[in-house]
């Protein structure tokens, strides 16, 4: 599926691929095993590497996907004591939630058993599920708070074609004329929405996301600083590491010594 949201908050679980993952603002890298939960109408995009995609033999790939729509939950449900976790969980899931450690490998049995099922126990046993997904410290959040509110806005899929833009192109150079194209809008009045419903300019919230994609690629294996400013972006050193000091109040190797010595 292509760049894409809907009502239904969703549980992946990756059986066979890896490749990179736009959940949000955010870009990462996932592999086999990937287990997440993504809230409603949080846009996404699962894009394998393209050899899982091009034989079709031995490398296609594999997922189970769990959708349902929280209103399976009546309001009174959750005001139960015991439902306050998951209550939390599935606000907490618009940023996107994924998981790491033995919780990952508990929450895979669990997705398998509950394929295994029909009727009525899918249901009780995605509950327990949901439990304990909601129980575990080993998990980590995939889009900033920051998008988690833009998405309450009226106008959110105006402003989510945008976005798409930003992902689509965010590597070479972005016009600030086609960026408003996509929203409908004339370059004056798309600058003075963008900066209303983000509180940061167009050019200001752009260079967060290339900065952000570019501590992803620091913490990887084997990159360099060089490779992660062209791969983020941008094509001037210098800039590059004077916007990353700004705003992660390190240098770029200062981050990746720091990351790599386990303190990050």
């Amino acid at each position: 599926m292509p760049w894409h949201f809907h009502p239904e908050i969703e549980i992946l679980y990756v059986l066979k691929s890896s490749g990179k993952s736009y959940i949000g603002d955010s870009i990462n890298n996932f592999t086999e095993g990937e287990i997440c939960i993504i809230g409603e109408n949080v846009p996404h995009w699962w894009k394998s590497h393209e050899y899982f995609m091009t034989n079709k033999d031995s490398l296609n790939t594999k997922a189970l996907v769990i959708q349902f729509r929280k209103e399976i939950f009546d309001s009174k449900f959750f005001q139960l004591a015991e439902m306050s976790r998951i209550k939390s969980l599935l606000e907490r899931s618009r940023r996107g939630i994924v998981y790491s450690g033995e919780s990952r490998e508990l929450l895979g049995k669990k997705i398998k058993y509950i394929f295994r099922l029909s009727g009525i126990r899918r249901i009780t046993e995605l509950i327990v599920l949901l439990d304990e997904m909601a129980n575990t410290s080993e998990f980590r959040y995939l889009s900033s708070l920051g998008y988690s509110d833009i998405m309450k806005t009226f106008d959110f899929q105006r402003f989510n074609k945008v976005h798409e833009y930003i992902i689509k192109n965010f590597t070479g150079e972005i016009k600030l004329e086609q960026a408003a194209e996509a929203a409908h809008m004339c370059p004056t009045a798309f600058c003075r929405y963008f900066k209303k419903r983000t509180g940061k300019t167009f050019f200001a919230f752009l260079t967060e996301f290339r900065i952000g994609h570019a501590c992803k690629l620091l913490q990887e294996e084997n990159m360099t600083v060089a490779r992660a400013c062209i791969e983020s972006g941008f094509n001037n050193m210098s800039h590059f590491n004077k916007q990353f000091k700004r705003i992660v109040h390190l240098t770029p190797s200062e981050y990746q010594e720091a990351y790599s010595g386990g303190d990050r």
